[in-house]
């Protein structure tokens, strides 16, 4: 008997030349979930719904997000890492997904280990907003009452340990003031206590702080961009008020669990770059204050090796531990 062509005849039948058996249907065969590392209505909420909405039909299957606030967006992150790498789990990520392992090494995952990178969607700095019933009108006003009173200001974060709760927490160090952190599962319900007077100040994005400041309801008094924006001239920076050379803002990406096969990669970032292509959504993100990237799944790999050891070196540098 010649077992050569058996052999042969076995992989042929099996599959096992592809890695995939030859009766496996094709992707998408079954609706996709996306987890959102947090509750509706704050910005990372906002973009996912947008991109998965176009995302769904260039794919022609259904897309069902889950929102999964809570642990500063660590229980959503946690859940992608365990989750089965077969294209039908997928997550919307901000740079938390960096910065809370630096800031608590106890963290169950490890973000350059844990995650297949799919796409770096956008770029946005932070809009710095306060309670409207303070009466500081101005960045360096905000300051000196913040001096007057140490302890007495509070400000919100997405939770202890998420890329918010870092920025300001250097921002506060550079500045010279003392605040009280309060963290919330979310942009979103921050923002609420914010307009309600609860807490004083808090760093959002500008999907989530827009309407808002539009409305009257919270005051715009910084930027956390190095230089001034288009979308808003008048709005100065922290680096020209009062922490001259800081920076920091927000990524949106998109992972999968670590070990996603090539094939798999491919056809998702391909449709994720179609679904970003797409003028009414472009325009939106832009408009949003967003700015597009719609990197490779190779650019987003070396984005977080790069921030997660930056972040790592600055909580080593500061001392800022989460309890």
């Amino acid at each position: 008997m010649n077992y050569k062509y058996l052999f042969l005849l076995y992989f042929l039948l099996t599959g096992a030349n592809t890695g995939l058996a030859q009766d496996t249907p094709p992707y998408p065969s079954r609706p996709i979930r996306v987890l959102v590392p947090y509750p509706p209505g704050g910005g990372t909420d906002i973009i996912a719904r947008a991109v998965m909405q176009k995302l769904a039909a260039h794919l022609g299957q259904q897309i069902v997000i889950d929102n999964r606030g809570g642990g500063g967006g660590n229980i959503a992150h946690e859940m992608t890492a365990r989750a089965t790498p077969d294209g039908y789990t997928l997550m919307v990520a901000i740079s938390a997904i960096v910065t809370n392992p630096a800031v608590n090494p106890r963290t169950s995952y490890n973000p350059v280990r844990d995650f297949t990178p799919l796409m770096l969607m956008a770029r946005s700095p932070y809009r710095v907003v306060i309670f409207p019933g303070q009466p500081a009108k101005t960045m360096q006003e905000w300051v000196a009452l913040a001096k007057a009173k140490p302890g007495a200001m509070s400000y919100g974060s997405a939770g202890a340990g998420s890329a918010i709760h870092l920025a300001v927490e250097l921002f506060r160090m550079q500045a010279g003031i003392d605040m009280v952190h309060v963290p919330y599962k979310g942009t979103g319900p921050a923002i609420t206590d914010l307009i309600a007077g609860q807490i004083q100040m808090m760093f959002a994005g500008t999907l989530s702080a827009a309407p808002h400041v539009k409305s009257g309801r919270v005051r715009a008094l910084a930027v956390t961009s190095l230089k001034r924006r288009a979308d808003s001239p008048d709005l100065p920076t922290l680096a020209e008020t009062v922490a001259p050379g800081y920076e920091a803002g927000e990524w949106f990406s998109v992972f999968a669990p670590a070990g996603l096969p090539r094939p798999l990669i491919g056809k998702l970032h391909g449709a994720l770059a179609k679904t970003l292509n797409d003028a009414e959504l472009k325009q939106r993100l832009i408009t949003s204050g967003m700015d597009l990237v719609a990197g490779t799944p190779a650019q987003l790999g070396d984005v977080l090796q790069r921030d997660f050891a930056k972040w790592t070196r600055l909580v080593k540098q500061t001392g800022l531990k989460v309890d």
